[in-house]
């Protein structure tokens, strides 16, 4: 009766505890509601004004935007105006220059493929001629805006009045244009035209013809129930999103920037300076309304759905809380009700099951004690770590078998895996990695009691082998088997052995590591298994000398492989009589490939066109021979000196005749302004325009075409140094001299010595 009366007692517990868990969590679901319902009602009255700032942001970067672009155009059309081509017509008969008008029709044919600029047509237009050039041919100004570019308003008698006016530039309302022929009818788009000429200037002009629609999906940021304006200062509307429909009146009016609400809408305005057009964005009222409609009712959803989800996931929580404790407790009164003394609990249900967990906990416990005995390896591994790299830590105080200050040698293996193994085996280079680490850690556990291998990078493994009997040193044969194991995979990887000589103390442990990570450095060029024992110094290589890398950065320049790869030849050739180490070819070759990608970055080269699908740095790896390096050079070079030439190929006529008219008179006088006057432009202009086009300076590349003329006369011929002074244009030996120095780092005679000598 007690135990019943106990058991009774205990459920009503067990359940007060249930809904006490889940009232607890009920109230607190219920405040959070509650935080959020009151947080929402107070910023619900801002989200319109939001919606609002949000509307005067988006028309904010419309009129950057098409600012920005009108701009752009402005710029554009000047170039335009002062090309060389459009001056040329301008003086003379432009109906008889018929090879300047192709070179015009293919100018026009390639700059609008840009997309960019949204624009449909450039249209040149000699008034007094009636002569039309555009990018699908030439004809006569009536046929042009009747027939080809038709609109109703925009005819030719309008723009030869306009061609009368002072204005430059002048952006005219957009207005749809059409083909027509007896035919044929066809719809073209909607174009804003703008007009570009000399202000006094009567006779020529530019009529630019601007994707409207284009550029308003691109400028401007579309919502519905909205629409998009644009107004001179005239009051005349450039631009409507909106076919037909127009502010009214007193809208248009407006000027400076903010807002207004007039017939169930807002009008968001906002007038440039530089322009004076203003940019009005519609937005109806009943948009505004609906948006927090929208957000009402996902704020209702999202309010219930957080109720419902509360009241399951607390529901859950409670019973996951509630049930292990009360079957605890069950179990525990179930063994004291009946007194069964501890040994003899079996035939209670609950305490078998707590008998028999606290039996797997005891299995565990000794499963985890033998895998701690088991990962004593790793311990191990850690210990030595640390003593290598020398971290300061708990680790340092673990015993390792170099404690005994027994004798002891370091064996580091290296191993680098060829280009098209390391392809095979890309998704697992650690598994075969680990099997040659237990390819050599049986070789040395088979010869060496308690030698301990281990990975310690990423392409690396340490062998820490015991000696027992230093005077009988097996060494040699030792070595010689796994060489012999391990050349069998030369076609895969490429293996380098460092072996440390015989140490005694533990103390010495960091100290030999760092001698055998030296000794793996002195690997030479080869594909094959190397075993270095013995550190050579070796002297530092002066290569390239100053004046090989003038020559060098001056060809790659100049996109002359020709020179560039029998050069880097003769290096390469240089660095293997010194005995160079793989190391330091590596070295060379990386930066002869910086200079080179320096270059084509310099000159605006794209350097996807010499990867070849991969990096040219991942290349060089895969070189391990003189010959692999020469073959990588030939490749590499001759692709980015045809790069760089089909660079130099694309270059626009101003810079075509400034190259030319420089490497044809490199010794007459090269000023900016003679170049200049024969272009018919200023100097300034011309010094910018190189600038922009080539990313040299004017004066930068004068100097090193006549420098480079000069270096190929002090090679190839023996003239007097006075004598080529004055062929690239200096007049006296001093002032040559003194840039020659700057140059090369030499003097032209000590250039001309040097280079005989070799050539000797």
């Amino acid at each position: 009766m007690r135990w019943t009366a106990r058991a009774r007692g205990m459920a009503r517990n067990q359940m007060s505890l249930f809904y006490t868990l889940f009232g607890s969590f009920i109230a607190v679901i219920l405040l959070l509601v509650s935080i959020n319902s009151i947080a929402y009602g107070f910023f619900r009255d801002n989200i319109k004004k939001e919606i609002i700032l949000n509307s005067s942001l988006n028309l904010q970067a419309s009129a950057a935007n098409y600012e920005k672009h009108i701009k752009l155009i402005r710029s554009y059309m000047l170039g335009y105006l002062f090309d060389n081509n459009t001056q040329i017509l301008k003086r003379g008969d432009p109906m008889r220059r018929y090879d300047v008008v192709i070179d015009v029709q293919k100018g026009l044919q390639h700059d609008l493929n840009n997309s960019l600029l949204y624009l449909d047509n450039i249209i040149y237009y000699f008034k007094d001629d009636d002569f039309v050039i555009e990018r699908d041919g030439t004809r006569n100004a009536e046929t042009m805006f009747s027939k080809f570019y038709n609109h109703p308003s925009y005819t030719a008698d309008f723009w030869n009045k306009e061609m009368d006016g002072s204005e430059s530039f002048r952006v005219y309302p957009a207005g749809p244009f059409r083909f027509v022929s007896p035919f044929e009818q066809k719809a073209l788009g909607t174009f804003i035209p703008i007009l570009v000429k000399n202000a006094y200037d009567h006779r020529f002009a530019f009529i630019v013809l601007l994707n409207a629609n284009r550029a308003f999906e691109a400028f401007h940021q579309f919502k519905p129930d909205s629409s998009f304006f644009i107004v001179n200062a005239q009051r005349q509307v450039l631009f409507s999103s909106a076919a037909g429909t127009a502010p009214p009146p007193e809208i248009a009016g407006l000027t400076g920037e903010g807002y207004v609400r007039a017939d169930e809408q807002y009008y968001f305005y906002r007038t440039s300076a530089d322009t004076g057009f203003t940019y009005f964005e519609v937005v109806s009222n009943k948009g505004l309304a609906e948006q927090l409609h929208r957000l009402n009712l996902a704020m209702g959803a999202l309010i219930a759905l957080s109720i419902l989800f509360g009241l399951i996931v607390s529901y859950w929580f409670s019973k996951r809380f509630h049930n292990p404790l009360a079957n605890l407790i069950r179990s525990v009164q179930s063994r004291s009700a009946v007194g069964v003394p501890a040994g003899e609990g079996s035939r209670i249900k609950e305490f078998n099951l707590l008998q028999s967990t606290l039996s797997h906990l005891s299995r565990s416990n000794q499963e985890y004690h033998q895998d701690l005995l088991a990962k004593n390896n790793l311990l191990q591994q850690f210990a030595y770590m640390t003593r290598l790299k020398k971290i300061q830590g708990d680790g340092g105080t673990l015993a390792t078998s170099i404690d005994d200050n027994g004798p002891y040698r370091l064996v580091l293996s290296q191993i680098e895996f060829k280009d098209r193994f390391a392809k095979e085996i890309a998704n697992a280079p650690q598994r075969a990695f680990n099997m040659y680490r237990e390819l050599i850690n049986a070789h040395f556990s088979s010869r060496y009691d308690n030698s301990f291998t281990f990975q310690l990078e990423k392409d690396q493994i340490l062998s820490i082998l015991f000696v027992k009997n230093e005077n009988e040193d097996r060494q040699e044969d030792d070595l010689d088997e796994l060489v012999r194991m391990l050349g069998k995979d030369i076609p895969y990887c490429n293996f380098t052995l460092a072996i440390s000589p015989v140490r005694h103390h533990s103390a010495d442990f960091a100290e030999t590591y760092q001698n055998v990570l030296d000794l793996i450095k002195q690997r030479r060029l080869g594909e094959d298994v190397q075993v270095i024992g013995e550190w050579i110094p070796r002297p530092s290589l002066m290569i390239p000398s100053p004046s090989e890398e003038q020559e060098l950065t001056a060809n790659l320049q100049a996109g002359g492989d020709d020179i560039t790869i029998p050069l880097v030849d003769r290096l390469l050739d240089q660095l293997n009589k010194a005995g160079a180490l793989a190391y330091q070819f590596q070295d060379f070759a990386a930066d002869v490939v910086n200079r080179t990608i320096k270059i084509m970055y310099a000159q605006n080269v794209s350097i996807g066109s010499v990867a070849d699908g991969g990096s040219p740095y991942d290349q060089l790896k895969s070189c391990h021979t003189l010959e692999q390096y020469k073959a990588f050079f030939h490749k590499f070079l001759a692709r980015s000196a045809a790069a760089i030439q089909a660079k130099k190929s694309e270059t626009d006529i101003i810079t075509k005749f400034v190259m030319e008219y420089v490497e044809a008179h490199y010794g007459e006088d090269l000023s900016l302004d003679v170049i200049a006057g024969k272009l018919g432009i200023t100097g300034p202009y011309l010094s910018t325009y190189y600038k922009e086009k080539t990313g040299t300076n004017f004066s930068d590349y004068i100097f090193s075409v006549r420098m480079n003329k000069a270096t190929e006369m002090l090679r190839e011929t023996d003239l007097k140094i006075q004598e080529i002074a004055s062929l690239v244009g200096y007049y006296t030996v001093a002032s040559f001299n003194r840039v020659f120095k700057r140059y090369a780092g030499i003097t032209p005679s000590e250039y001309r010595r040097q280079h005989n000598q070799w050539r000797e």
